[in-house]
C-alpha cells in the first residue's frame, strides 16, 4: 500500500506519528508538509499513493473528515476511508468528527482516495497523536479489506 500523509500546519507531531505507524504496518508511506493543496496533490499523484491522508489544524472545537464530493459525483473510496476513520474514532478527548464531503483543492486533484481531518482543538489533538494514530492505522486497515476502496 502506497500512501501519502500530508499536512497543512500544526499537526506535525501527528502526521509523524501516523507516518511511522503506518511504515511499521508495512505501507510505503511519504510525508509532505507543503502548504499548497495542489503541491501536495500534485505529490501525491507522481508518487503513485492508493490514499491519500491530509491533516490540518482547526481552531475550534470542531472535527471533520473530509472527502472529495460534488453534487454529481462522490469518490466512493475516500468517502469509505471517511467512514472508517469515524467509526474508530474513540477518542475520549476530543470531538466526534463530522463527516463530509467536500470540493476542496487537494481532494479533487488527488487521483486516488483522498481525505482531510481538520482537527480541532489544536491543543486536544496533539495531545491525543497516540489515539489519532491508532484510529488512522485501523481506518486505513479495514478500508484496504474493503472491496470498494479502489474507485476514486
Amino acid at each position: 500500500l502506497r500512501i501519502v500523509v500530508g499536512q497543512f500546519g500544526g499537526l506535525s507531531s501527528i502526521t509523524r506519528s501516523v507516518t511511522r505507524a503506518l511504515r511499521l504496518s508495512g505501507a510505503t508511506v511519504m510525508s509532505t508538509d507543503g502548504y499548497e493543496a495542489g503541491a501536495q496533490a500534485a505529490a501525491a499523484n507522481r508518487f503513485g499513493a492508493d490514499i491519500y491522508l491530509g491533516f490540518e489544524a482547526r481552531s475550534d472545537e470542531r472535527s471533520l473528515i473530509s472527502y472529495f464530493a460534488v453534487p454529481t459525483f462522490e469518490s466512493l473510496g475516500g468517502r469509505t476511508l471517511a467512514a472508517h476513520l469515524a467509526a474508530g474514532w474513540c477518542i475520549t478527548a476530543m470531538p466526534m468528527p463530522e463527516v463530509k464531503g467536500m470540493r476542496l483543492p487537494v481532494l479533487r486533484e488527488t487521483g486516488m482516495p483522498a481525505v482531510l481531518c481538520s482537527l480541532g482543538p489544536v491543543r486536544l489533538a496533539v495531545d491525543a497523536t497516540d489515539a489519532v494514530t491508532a484510529a488512522v492505522v485501523r481506518a486505513v486497515s479495514a478500508w484496504t479489506s474493503n472491496a470498494t476502496s479502489s474507485d476514486h
